[in-house]
């Protein structure tokens, strides 16, 4: 066994500091260990920003499902941003084996302003399929199928018009404006939706 030196070890700490005494003959081998390791591989070096990634940075880590991504895709069109891990092992109830694989990828960047979102042509209350309609507007069924019955008979002129012929209130108006608009009715048949 090896005899320990005799000095404390803060003594001989200090004394190795200024050059008085040599290194520790373990410390001398470590640097060659560190020089032998191998670099980090470029999987293992890359990363994501949470608040920005996009899909298919997002499906690069192992076991992002489909459905992970639209959550955190319809989130960060809304402007949800992320400050740390927690938070999103919590919103996608991720598994401890996968958050460790998910850390070293992981970058959380506060970014001051949402994201600008794609612009998207307002919906054509005239000519939209009434799938479209009923997706996009959200309406119940009875204010859905009177303006279906309304554009039927004549199309809409602005938003003063659907408003007086659909008897929307105020806020269903509100919500309308910037993201519709009033086109010429197409040719050919408007089906009722199913029902």
């Amino acid at each position: 066994m090896a005899r320990q030196h005799w000095l404390d070890p803060l003594a001989r700490k200090l004394l190795q500091a200024t050059g008085d005494l040599p290194p520790d003959p373990v410390q001398a081998k470590q640097p060659a260990k560190q020089k032998l390791s191998a670099p980090p591989t470029p999987a293992e070096t890359w990363s994501l920003d949470v608040n920005r990634a996009t899909p298919e940075q997002w499906q690069k880590l192992p076991g992002c499902s489909e459905a992970m991504v639209d959550v955190l895709m319809r989130l960060q069109r809304g402007g949800v941003q992320f400050t740390q891990l927690d938070d999103l092992v919590l919103l996608l109830n991720l598994p401890h084996d996968l958050v460790e694989r998910w850390t070293p990828h992981l970058v959380f960047r506060w970014h001051g302003d949402a994201p600008v979102l794609p612009e998207q042509p307002p919906l054509d209350l005239n000519a939209a399929a009434p799938t479209l309609l009923e997706q996009t507007l959200n309406w119940p069924k009875p204010r859905l199928q009177r303006l279906i019955q309304e554009r039927r008979l004549k199309p809409f002129e602005h938003l003063a018009d659907l408003q007086e012929r659909v008897c929307l209130p105020p806020d269903a108006v509100e919500q309308l404006i910037g993201r519709v608009s009033f086109g010429a009715r197409p040719s050919g048949p408007s089906l009722p939706p199913r029902g």
